[in-house]
């Protein structure tokens, strides 16, 4: 589906901003299209861009709460394995509609889910229902098992391309999960200059209340 893939399998122990920051320098600094995945170190909660963070807070149940740059629900993270999707906004995949993409992400992973967990498939309309917590929620195109959501995301475009931040629950290895993606898999290795963008946004965007209390 998309060509000239990177690939990074983060294990990097990190805190919530700073795996933030590392996604956001993804978009800011890559010039390919690149996939990220990582775990957590301890329990966390992301939420999206345009939630409010008093309503997040009063279910977060006291764990490290940091605002996403994409949109979308608040997600629990712990077991899941996390995974960050930038296109740059040349490719051609930036030309179609935001629901599209996401629509083309989520089947594109489906055949590896139904390898591990066989009737896994994409939510309908039928399936959907409002509420704040992400995984408790499904939305169109989501990934459900049993008619539990198993794979959800947020997807956000900007002058540099798209970004996808998802998260999966099961068994899933992430270069099987990344092969869905692309046939041919490229080696991503950060640069310093990476390293030092992702260190400044965690430090001045992520880990500060300006951000993650602006709504």
């Amino acid at each position: 589906m998309i060509s000239g893939l990177q690939f990074w399998e983060d294990h990097a122990a990190r805190t919530p901003p700073e795996q933030m920051a590392m996604d956001e320098a993804l978009l800011q600094l890559a010039s390919r299209p690149v996939v990220r995945f990582y775990r957590w170190a301890a329990p966390a909660v992301t939420f999206g861009y345009a939630q409010k963070y008093s309503e997040v807070f009063a279910r977060a149940g006291g764990s490290p709460l940091v605002r996403r740059w994409t949109g979308g629900g608040t997600v629990f993270h712990g077991k899941d394995l996390t995974m960050a999707l930038f296109v740059p906004a040349a490719h051609e995949l930036c030309l179609l509609q935001i629901g599209e993409i996401y629509r083309l992400v989520h089947q594109s992973l489906l055949g590896v889910v139904n390898d591990l967990l066989p009737g896994s498939r994409l939510a309908g309309c039928e399936d959907c229902r409002p509420g704040l917590a992400c995984f408790e929620s499904p939305a169109l195109n989501d990934i459900l098992h049993e008619g539990k959501k198993i794979c959800g995301g947020a997807l956000r475009r900007g002058k540099y391309g798209f970004l996808y931040q998802g998260s999966l629950h099961g068994p899933f290895r992430p270069s099987l999960v990344a092969g869905a993606l692309s046939p041919i898999l490229d080696p991503f290795e950060p640069t310093g200059q990476f390293v030092q963008l992702a260190h400044t946004l965690a430090e001045d965007k992520y880990g500060r209340q300006a951000w993650n209390q602006m709504r």
